[in-house]
């Protein structure tokens, strides 16, 4: 059976720090008797002494044998009593489960607890309408279009063999051995084959280029130099000389390319240029007003709520990130929380405006969500798990597609002053 506490008042809110309150709740001796028999009622229906059957053992042995589960039961009916009178009084969103703590209990006494609630934040949302965001347009020069295709061309550079008895200057590479001594002595593990050196670079051993500018293949050169705080003595031979060749824009280019004259890949690449300054701009604008919606709407977060996300972000950046990147993850999760709350808070904001403004995703919306997805799968196989992962995420899409349309109307209202970047 459940039974109905009279808490009167003994249940007081005694703390709100932003999105967290805390309430204080109090059993005298009548009201934790009531707990108490429920309790015990309900653990004789589970639990089992020898000689007795479930259900038959004496309230008072379950009593005296199983203290720390009759404390339990009675914290749990306390609690689950006490929320509907809470609830009552109090206009509360909790976004977690309730938290139980600092519990203070004397059996036939007394019991006392604290019941801790994460809750949404609520806000009046203001300041989104005439956001003045600029708009930076950044119109791309012929320069910036060579610049690209040199680029290309350099990536798509290769090494071919040095004429027979060339000798190396800083526009080549070479392939060399070397040893390395020290005080005329070998240095453990210091002989090295066949490293690619580019002469025209800073290398990591100071004088090699230098050393082996003017060299033929199969030529040796000796030198000194220093290495880590010791002075080394380096000898080392060339066994192969490449010269670098950066493919020419000639047909054979215009045709892996794609197109047939330069003219139209200067106009490809452009296009190109051109789209990805565009996407910077509105991401550069974007970020503007959400800068202004943050700095208008303050607001606390739930607490674990922000643990949450900031843990997902650190998910996220360990499978996205490389392997050597990887800080602790203490280290990580301090600096992604300011990102794990400004996705929060923009998410909490954009509600808000959307509920004010009447924004929905309509089912109609949904559907043509979902069939933009199906569009992109081939097989039926593919469709199945995909509809079956829309349907399994649709409350989640919905939320998102309102998010969007509810930026596209502040962006719509805001003032933008466009300028030359």
């Amino acid at each position: 059976m459940n039974i109905t506490l009279a808490f009167g008042d003994k249940i007081k809110k005694i703390k709100q720090e932003g999105c967290v309150h805390v309430f204080g709740v109090n059993l005298d001796a009548k009201a934790l008797a009531e707990a108490s028999q429920e309790a015990l009622v309900h653990l004789q229906s589970v639990v089992s002494l020898p000689g007795f059957r479930v259900g038959k053992v004496p309230l008072a042995m379950i009593r005296d044998q199983f203290p720390s589960m009759v404390k339990d039961e009675v914290l749990d009916i306390a609690a689950k009593s006490s929320l509907p009178e809470i609830f009552k009084g109090s206009q509360l969103n909790p976004v977690v489960a309730p938290l139980l703590k600092n519990v203070s209990y004397e059996p036939a006494k007394s019991l006392y607890f604290e019941i801790q609630f994460e809750c949404s934040p609520s806000i009046e949302p203001k300041g989104y309408e005439k956001i003045a965001a600029t708009r930076k347009v950044h119109k791309i020069s012929d320069a910036e279009v060579d610049k690209y295709i040199s680029q290309v061309r350099e990536y798509n550079a290769y090494l071919k063999p040095g004429a027979e008895g060339e000798a190396a200057t800083k526009n080549h590479f070479v392939i060399v051995d070397y040893d390395t001594f020290e005080n005329g002595a070998p240095v453990a593990d210091g002989s090295v084959k066949g490293e690619i050196v580019d002469l025209s670079s800073p290398q990591t051993i100071a004088g090699l280029a230098e050393a082996v500018i003017g060299a033929k293949k199969g030529e040796s050169r000796e030198f000194d130099a220093p290495f880590g705080d010791k002075k080394m003595h380096f000898k080392v031979t060339v066994t192969e000389l490449k010269q670098k060749v950066v493919p020419e824009l000639d047909e054979n280019f215009l045709k892996e390319a794609g197109v047939k004259t330069v003219e139209e890949l200067k106009a490809n690449v452009r296009k190109l240029l051109e789209q990805g300054a565009a996407e910077k701009t509105e991401k550069d604008m974007l970020g503007q007003i959400e800068e202004a919606l943050l700095k208008n709407n303050p607001l606390a977060l739930p607490p674990t709520l922000v643990k949450e996300e900031t843990q997902e972000l650190l998910e996220l950046f360990k499978k996205r990130a490389p392997q050597e990147q990887h800080l602790p993850d203490d280290s990580l999760l301090e600096r992604l929380k300011p990102v794990a709350e400004r996705n929060l808070s923009l998410t909490y904001i954009l509600h808000h405006i959307a509920k004010k403004e009447k924004i929905e995703a309509t089912d109609a919306e949904l559907d043509a969500e979902l069939e933009k997805v199906m569009a992109r799968l081939n097989t039926e196989e593919e469709k199945k798990k995909g509809r079956e992962l829309f349907e399994k995420r649709k409350e989640y899409i919905r939320a998102s597609m309102v998010e969007n349309k509810t930026m596209t109307l502040v962006k719509d209202k805001a003032v933008i002053k466009e300028e030359q970047a």
